[in-house]
Formats: C-alpha cells, structure tokens, sequence
C-alpha cells in the first residue's frame, strides 16, 4: 500500500450558554438541545444537521489561517445516517492549495500535462463520522487521513463554528481508546524525555540567568534525546524503581523523589510524532490510529465508504463503552 489510511478520534462536548448573576458561563448539555435547532424528530433532525453543514460552505472552500489548505462539502459528497445509533457518516473535499504546481506524467518527466493554479485546491475525499447522542453530553467525532495529507484541523474549526451558529460551545479533545494503545506502540519507538518545572524560586531563575529572576511564570523544560526504544522496552526501565528521575537536580528544584511532570515523545515509523504524560494515560498533540487495508477500494488508496463507515461503528463501541456510555 503506497498509502496508509489513518483516522483521528475526537471527543466532542456540548455546552450551553447560561446567563446568571456572576456573568455568562457556559455548562453541558445532552446533543438533543442541538438537535432540536434542526427538528424535534430526531429521524429528521440529522438529515437536516447534515445538510445545513454541508450548506456552510455556500459551495466554496474553506481556508485555514494559514492559505495553504482548504475544505468543502458537497452534495456530491456521499452520506448515511443512522438514527438509532446517532451517527452521521459523511465526506468532505479538501487539500493543499496557494502554491502553483505541474502536473507530469510518472513516466514523462519532460512534457506538464497542466498547470495547478494559486487559487487551484488539489482536493482529495475524507471520510468523517459524527455521533451525537441525544442522552448524553459527550459525543464523538472521527476523521480519516491520508499519510501525506490532512484536513482534520481545518474541519475541526468549521464544524466548531458550525455549532456556534446555533448558540452552542463545542470543547474537542483528542481522544484514543486504550484497546488501541497496543496496536500503536508496535509501530512507535520512544526518541526523547522531556522534565518540566514550573514555578522556580527567585533565587533559581537567577542562577539560571538574572535575566529571568522576575519571571514568576517562568518554566525550565530538560530535554534528553539521542536514544531510541521501543515503547514497551523504555516503560519497562525507565521508571522500574518508580522513579522517572534518580537524582536531584537542585538548581532546578527538581527533586528525584518527588512527581516530576515527565513526557515521553514517540515517533512512528513514518516520522510522525505524539507525546505522552509519564502515567502513560494522555496522548498529546496529533494522535491516530492506522486504519486496515480490508476498508480500502481495491487497486485504489482510498477507501470504500461503506467498509469504512462498518469499520468506524465498531470503533465507536469502544469509545462508548470507555467513556461510560454503554
């Protein structure tokens, strides 16, 4: 496979905005409260949730911040809803774009066949999966990409913006079943430790540089790297005297036998890069898992929808069942 298909898990959070005597705040609510802004039929509510969505892109891509990569969705991208499940499974169309490029043939490198142009979208089709239980005030939300291509952040904010048309908040969490922790550490290795102190004395920012000692905020971040484990070998010996640290490092206020705030940066076998806190519990920055060959149209990098919409609900079991749903 020249390709490997991943997906993104996300819990979502729905919230309220509530006015009392303090101020504004905003509190949970059950996805119903969104739901009803479509219809109070729930068998016509997300049909119509969907279509709204797909209409806020007004037939136009959607641009990150920084202009190189946009999104769409379309009519013409496929979708199928389950109501009983409260599940949306869609598509949307997205890629790089402000950057003119050729276009060549894989065996003429001498003669473009055409031209990409700076407000051209080189778009690909990315399957996305939304649950919106109507009981509950945590939901779920899955994004499949490419090895060489993402549009996750960008849809992330648009559905977040989508929300907060209808009076809403949306919190988005990067969320990873433990069933699949395993699965994903045979194919990353432990390349760095980083040790973070926060809230150092006066005395200590001055030993670092007096240029620091009124920095109250100031944080001191030791990194070790120039190794490579795999995970399960680091685990085991890292910490096998219940001690991430042996020794105190007393410039820093770093003492070896307190809880010293520890991550451990992973790298997989493409390069790519997640971080994960010392209690081996929350994975940090871009986490996913690699989706199976079995969803994929034969002879094509890309995937079938109906395989892997099939794919995702089982996935979604486990995310239920962990988050206490089920």
């Amino acid at each position: 496979m020249a390709t490997k298909l991943r997906l993104e898990i996300h819990r979502i959070t729905l919230q309220k905005r509530v006015d009392g005597k303090k101020g504004t705040s905003f509190e949970n609510c059950n996805f119903v409260e969104l739901l009803d802004q479509f219809d109070k039929d729930k068998t016509k509510a997300l049909p119509l949730l969907w279509t709204k969505f797909v209409e806020s892109f007004q037939n136009e891509f959607c641009i990150n911040k920084d202009g190189d990569r946009a999104i769409t969705a379309t009519a013409s991208c496929q979708h199928s809803i389950d109501s009983k499940k409260n599940t949306i499974n869609g598509e949307v169309d997205g890629g790089p774009t402000n950057r003119e490029q050729k276009i060549y043939k894989r065996k003429d490198s001498k003669k473009s066949t055409g031209k990409v142009a700076d407000d051209d979208v080189v778009a690909s089709r990315f399957f996305v999966k939304f649950w919106l239980p109507v009981d509950y005030t945590t939901g779920a939300m899955m994004i499949q990409s490419y090895t060489n291509s993402n549009v996750s952040e960008l849809l992330r904010v648009h559905f977040k913006k989508f929300v907060q048309g209808k009076g809403f908040k949306l919190e988005v969490n990067s969320y990873y079943p433990k069933e699949f922790l395993e699965e994903r550490n045979k194919h990353s290795n432990v390349v760095s430790v980083t040790y973070v102190k926060d809230k150092l004395s006066k005395d200590s920012r001055r030993l670092i540089n007096p240029l620091f000692a009124d920095f109250e905020d100031l944080q001191v971040k030791i990194v070790v790297s120039g190794f490579r484990k795999s995970v399960s070998d680091f685990w085991k010996s890292f910490s096998n005297n219940g001690r991430p640290l042996n020794t105190d490092i007393e410039a820093l206020e770093l003492k070896a036998d307190e809880k010293n705030v520890v991550i451990a940066e992973y790298k997989d076998e493409e390069g790519r890069v997640t971080t994960m806190d010392i209690d081996q519990k929350r994975l940090r920055n871009f986490a996913y898992c690699i989706l199976p060959e079995e969803i994929l149209i034969d002879g094509k990098n890309t995937y079938d929808f109906e395989k892997i919409a099939k794919h995702t609900n089982s996935i979604l079991e486990a995310v239920q069942k962990e988050i206490g749903y089920k």
